[in-house]
């Protein structure tokens, strides 16, 4: 099994690609089993529905689901917020 390496996105749109494009088979244990649920999972959070619809207008602009626009908005507006050393 390897390591996945993330790369240094330059924009989300990058980033989104990036994961869109995922095979994630060679990051998989071949152990024999076919599932294995970790104990992190997806939350659902209420989006007011005027930004839900600014967000799947740009989503399907962009040709990401609103899914993965979302994420990455989030983990961009993160690694902007942490200072770096």
């Amino acid at each position: 099994m390897k390591a996945l390496q993330v790369p240094e996105f330059s924009s989300y749109e990058e980033e989104a690609a990036f994961w869109d494009n995922l095979d994630t088979a060679d990051f998989m244990e071949d152990d024999g089993e076919w599932f294995r649920f970790n104990t992190k999972q997806a939350i659902r959070v209420a989006i007011l529905p005027e930004i839900a619809e600014e967000l799947t207008k740009k989503a399907q602009a962009e040709g990401v689901s609103i899914e993965t626009l979302v994420n990455v908005l989030l983990i961009e507006h993160i690694r902007e917020s942490v200072p770096t050393n």
